[in-house]
């Protein structure tokens, strides 16, 4: 019998289920499919690792606090999960023009706490990343402390690391249902028709959570996004230290990518905006014809040069959006022994170093320095999505 039954081999589960071992729990983890599933979030080749957050300071901080984990990570692990190649903010309008009010307090941020970002001109941007048009961004904010991690590759490390610290991972086991006798979970029972009794439950299943929860749905759901693998014909201007990591407008076109991925010799390019409501599995996450036209229309004026890249791979990502665009990290308020760990709302990846902290400190009912915002909550038709780089496509 388990301490701790952890349902959810996504970047909340594995994060917790390493935190908790190290605390001594007997700690087991139901995952569905094989870690990393080929369709969770936590999957792909890379995910950006940033601090720049607008002006939430809070977040700020977490991800000041995960870059450090994240490289904690690469040491014991012995692997380069995390690259430092830094993080452009392209701008089209000067920083005090009212346009770029994201990447302005982002900036502010940066210098208010002793980081070295660099305020690049036009001709600046031109001259080191000369495959972005300048014409068009015409000033960026260039931060050399984050970069990216290899997403797939860091779950399969990790949970490998668990696996060492004696989590006992079992996959292809699908949770049905949560097994509750006078109002505390005592188990949890598969779709594989096993049971597994446990003392605590932490829920950390993403877009499934409020459908094992349905409690959760009027305030979470899953949203798709699109993701774009490119292959460019002349792929050397695209490598590192030619381009980096990078949002080009985001706030106000909610487009992101990368530099070429080493292994996969592929520019990613994705969008952080609405994105689709979705059910997590009856739906179809297929990319579709629009908005890959909306993905070349915006090569052809942001990277001329890939604009006609071969396009070798799409998928959808999925969030578990929350209604205000924060975590949920808390105990139940009704079921003793429940806790639960979701609502990563795109932007959930990088904190992982410490995701694993605060999930164990509300497990074990303690607060956590970034706990108090992240608790169970009211939200409502009428909650505004809160998180400053995520664009609003009318």
């Amino acid at each position: 019998m388990h301490d701790i039954l952890i349902i959810g081999g996504g970047i909340f589960g594995i994060s917790a289920a390493i935190e908790l071992a190290q605390r001594e729990y007997r700690v087991g983890l139901l995952n569905p499919d094989s870690i990393p599933h080929h369709l969770a979030a936590s999957t792909d080749i890379s995910k950006i690792v940033r601090m720049e957050y607008g002006a939430d300071a809070e977040y700020f901080r977490m991800a000041e606090q995960a870059i450090s984990g994240w490289k904690k990570w690469n040491e014991e692990l012995g692997v380069e999960l995390y690259h430092e190649t830094g993080f452009l903010l392209l701008g089209k309008a000067p920083l005090e023009s009212g346009h770029q009010e994201f990447e302005k307090h982002s900036y502010q941020q940066l210098l208010s706490s002793g980081y070295p970002a660099e305020l690049l001109s036009a001709v600046q941007i031109r001259d080191r990343y000369p495959t972005v048009n300048n014409s068009i961004y015409t000033t960026a904010v260039f931060n050399p402390v984050a970069g990216y991690v290899e997403s797939g590759l860091a779950i399969e490390k990790l949970a490998n690391y668990a696996r060492t610290l004696g989590v006992v991972i079992y996959e292809g086991q699908t949770v049905r249902e949560l097994i509750i006798n006078k109002n505390r979970v005592e188990a949890v029972r598969t779709l594989e028709g096993k049971t597994f009794p446990c003392d605590t439950v932490l829920v950390a299943a993403g877009a499934h959570t409020p459908l094992l929860l349905p409690e959760l749905q009027p305030f979470m759901g899953a949203t798709g996004h699109p993701v774009f693998w490119l292959k460019p014909n002349e792929p050397s201007p695209f490598t590192y230290p030619h381009l980096t990591v990078f949002a080009a407008d985001i706030s106000n076109s909610g487009w992101y990518g990368f530099p070429l991925h080493p292994k996969y010799g592929v520019v990613k390019v994705a969008r952080h905006a609405n994105g689709l409501t979705l059910h997590p599995d009856r739906d179809d996450r297929q990319v579709t014809e629009k908005e890959i036209r909306e993905m070349r229309t915006f090569l052809r004026e942001s990277f001329p040069q890939l604009a006609d890249a071969a396009l070798v791979y799409t998928r959808r990502c999925l969030y578990t959006d929350t209604l205000d665009g924060h975590f949920w990290i808390d105990r139940h308020p009704k079921i003793a022994g429940l806790t639960v760990a979701t609502g990563g709302s795109g932007h959930a990846f990088k904190m992982g170093p410490v995701l694993g902290k605060m999930i164990a400190d509300r497990i074990e009912d303690r607060s956590h320095e970034f706990s108090e915002r992240y608790r169970w909550r009211q939200l409502s038709a009428e909650t505004i999505q809160e998180e400053a780089a995520r664009h609003k496509l009318l």
